[in-house]
């Protein structure tokens, strides 16, 4: 995909402390912003149907800046941000990062932001979860602001529970199994429903959630891998038995995002693990048959009480060869208030404060508020603390789809999942 420019020209003065620039600033000046299209259409609530206004224009035209927004996917935006890094003055002022290639070699390039929050604070960032922070955190210092989370729900079709006798959501991780094959049957309308989906087929962060419900990490706290736990053995053969049974769906090892979304939107799924954003998604009226009957919840844990849940990151981080860092600093600190955060989220973001759920602006919006935010405080961030962090999540995919197909034990995909994955990490 080619990436996207453009320009939001803003007339205006430099004015005020906080979120304002200094005078210096008299004469409009250009901040180049690197990102994925979701995250300027949130900034400035660009999607019909949102309610947040645009928090980055009105700060551009606050400071007299013209905002020249660089959009494109997740690989070509990464992949240009490699190539400004290694030169000696980068075009890009501001960067949206993903976790996942927020690794050594590209944080080393970014600019440490401790010296700037110590003399001009982010107002949201002691409410940011640890492991959020921990993420971002290279050789000792924050190279990033988180801005946007996508966190694994456990999304599940109230219509479709009532025709096989079921009024609630699992609640413990015995339920989840003993559900998902009672929901594994065929409809009056002879529509085939498969227990529980989820995106195993070209992502990794649902497949993990199921897991860990089991107690089983790829990663522990130490950063060390514990791929090979008695936890991911039985996670991966409880698995195998629910493919072998057609709970999970058939097409497992193929099934992308829109396969799921497909499956839940036309009943033939019941279940599905999936961000909560995609509340919105699957009771779309005008694309579901179930608008107002899917429902989300946090994936129960035999482990933890509270749950289970996996987050993915994007982040706000400046590369150190940038032209202009106090400017891109100042728009960070805007796009980062406790207000701010509050009406991105209106615009259709998922925010990085727990606290924003307790806004009744945005609790009235999303009816899944309180369990998100539940899910986003015991959320694991799969670590990418290493150059090599996207094989990593290639082999778990192939190993783990390797178990639940019965090609091989879930013992031995376990054992080679741990010494694969310890040679890229070393």
């Amino acid at each position: 995909m080619r990436l996207t420019r453009r320009v939001v020209l803003a007339a205006g003065v430099a004015f005020g402390a906080g979120m304002g620039l200094s005078g210096a600033w008299a004469q409009t000046k250009t901040l180049t912003v690197l990102s994925h299209k979701v995250h300027e259409n949130v900034a400035r609530g660009l999607t019909s149907g949102t309610t947040g206004g645009d928090v980055a224009g009105e700060w551009a035209k606050a400071n007299g800046v013209e905002l020249n927004w660089v959009t494109g996917n997740i690989d070509p935006i990464h992949d240009r941000l490699g190539r400004e890094l290694s030169l000696a003055e980068s075009s890009v002022d501001l960067a949206f990062v993903i976790n996942k290639f927020h690794t050594p070699k590209i944080a080393a390039l970014l600019e440490p932001l401790d010296d700037r929050i110590k003399a001009e604070p982010i107002e949201i960032l002691d409410s940011i979860p640890e492991p959020m922070k921990k993420a971002l955190t290279y050789d000792g210092h924050l190279t990033a602001i988180p801005f946007r989370h996508a966190t694994t729900g456990l999304h599940w079709n109230k219509a479709l529970f009532a025709e096989q006798g079921l009024d609630h959501a699992p609640r413990t991780l015995d339920e989840l199994l003993e559900y998902a094959r009672k929901m594994s049957y065929t409809r009056k309308d002879g529509t085939r429903v498969s227990g529980l989906v989820m995106n195993s087929g070209d992502e990794h962060v649902a497949v993990l959630t199921l897991l860990s419900a089991f107690g089983a990490r790829l990663f522990g706290d130490d950063g060390k891998v514990t791929a090979d736990s008695p936890e991911m053995v039985k996670g991966l053969s409880t698995m195998a038995q629910l493919y072998k049974e057609g709970v999970l769906a058939q097409n497992y090892a193929t099934m992308t995002i829109d396969d799921v979304i497909t499956a839940m939107q036309t009943g033939q799924a019941a279940m599905a693990i999936d961000p909560f954003a995609r509340y919105a998604v699957y009771n779309n009226p005008d694309s579901s048959k179930f608008p107002g009957q899917i429902d989300v919840v946090v994936t129960p844990s035999a482990t933890n009480p509270a749950g289970t849940a996996i987050t993915e990151i994007w982040s706000m981080a400046i590369p150190r060869n940038a032209k202009n860092k106090d400017m891109a600093y100042s728009l960070m600190r805007a796009l980062a208030t406790k207000e701010a955060t509050i009406r991105i989220a209106l615009n259709g973001n998922g925010p990085v404060d727990p606290n924003a759920y307790s806004d009744p602006r945005l609790q009235q919006k999303l009816p899944y508020t309180k369990a998100e935010s539940e899910a986003l405080k015991i959320a694991q961030v799969i670590p990418s603390s290493f150059d090599r962090s996207v094989e990593v999540a290639a082999i778990f995919r192939e190993e783990s789809q390797a178990a639940v197909l019965g090609l091989k034990s879930a013992e031995d995909a376990a054992k080679s999942m741990q010494s694969r994955i310890e040679r890229l990490v070393k």
